[in-house]
């Protein structure tokens, strides 16, 4: 063998080297593992779609879709990967982007992150090993026995479109509203209130070194509670009869204001803007083509329906998912499946009041 510069004999020196037995079964199997969860999935990702996607043009006459071929090369270098060596390794000049010429993926918002360029930096350090299809699977399925590790947490759900999204780890603090509540110890703080909130909040308060603020007094609480309530301020009615109300049975005044914002059509009106905001709700279609939607409103109503009903939220999910589902059932039901009187319905609208409120959800 001839080699035709001192860079390609220590090329192939270090390859020599590496293809020695270096590391330990418990040392293969880390880095097999540290390969088919952290470096694969960003070689798929980032790499496959110009170096080796089946059915794409392959560009520079290389592809990475195997070690084999990574060893290989391409049509300018074959030194791309040099197993347990990164510093030599033409691949880390790509990803990092020092090289002007070859900076890979070449789109600035594909670039990978520092923490995928240290595993591949990691990955080629510890020899580049690339298990075999069996063992990439053997891999995947042991970690989606594990519900919690240093990735996330996997999330039980009916699946995915891919793997990928099926079995996609998040972080614990965005999944709360899933995770079953536990009951937590109340902090030993004395507070006005008997209320364990309170008691976490003096907490926080405590340790931050803050006094909690002194009580409001009843125009500033009737205030506070009318506007978050109904988004409307209180009259100046209301505001008398709430302070004699306050001055001769504080909590009851209390207790008897809210329940009376809660009783008002102003309190749907208030809060169900904020489902409406999430639903995007409007009445007319915006943009150039500002039509208008001249049956939106009923949508919109029944929202509001929904909260001065203290409807349940699973109920109100259901029904604006499959809100058609349940009428037809209910119409199926009620005619005891009859095909001429079903078609009937459709046709003429004669549904009942429940049945109509469920087709507008």
């Amino acid at each position: 063998m001839i080699f035709d510069s001192p860079k390609s004999l220590a090329t192939a020196l270090i390859v020599l080297a590496t293809l020695l037995p270096t590391t330990n079964a418990d040392e293969q199997a880390d880095n097999e593992r540290h390969f088919t969860l952290k470096v694969l999935p960003t070689l798929s990702e980032k790499c496959f779609g110009c170096h080796g996607e089946p059915g794409k043009e392959l560009k520079g006459e290389f592809t990475l879709t195997s070690r084999e071929d990574l060893l290989k090369g391409g049509e300018s270098f074959d030194d791309v990967l040099i197993p347990g060596n990164a510093e030599f390794s033409f691949m880390m000049e790509t990803v990092r982007w020092d090289d002007p010429d070859y900076e890979m993926p070449p789109k600035e918002n594909d670039r990978l992150s520092q923490q995928q360029i240290a595993d591949v930096e990691k990955w080629i350090n510890d020899g580049a090993p690339w298990p075999n299809d069996d063992r990439i699977r053997e891999i995947r399925l042991a970690e989606r026995e594990i519900e919690i590790n240093e990735e996330g947490m996997l999330f039980k759900s009916s699946g995915g479109l891919a793997d990928e999204w099926t079995y996609r780890r998040y972080k614990p603090e965005d999944m709360w509203a899933f995770i079953p509540i536990e009951k937590t110890a109340v902090p030993d703080v004395r507070t006005k209130s008997d209320n364990p909130i309170d008691a976490f909040v003096g907490a926080k308060l405590k340790n931050a070194g803050f006094k909690p603020a002194p009580g409001a007094d009843a125009n500033t609480l009737i205030r506070r509670a009318t506007f978050d309530l109904t988004g409307l301020p209180p009259t100046p009615e209301e505001v008398s009869q709430f302070q004699k109300a306050y001055k001769r049975n504080a909590d009851k005044a209390w207790a008897t204001l809210v329940d009376g914002l809660l009783d008002s059509p102003r309190y749907g009106e208030r809060w169900g803007q904020h489902w409406l905001d999430v639903a995007r709700y409007a009445d007319t279609g915006g943009m150039s083509n500002d039509y208008e939607r001249s049956n939106a409103w009923r949508y919109r109503d029944y929202v509001i329906r929904a909260f001065n009903e203290d409807k349940p939220y699973n109920e109100f999910i259901v029904e604006q998912v499959a809100g058609d589902e349940l009428a037809s059932a209910s119409v199926a039901d009620r005619l005891k499946d009859d095909p001429k009187t079903i078609a009937n319905v459709h046709n003429d609208g004669n549904y009942t009041k429940q049945e109509i409120e469920w087709m507008v959800a």
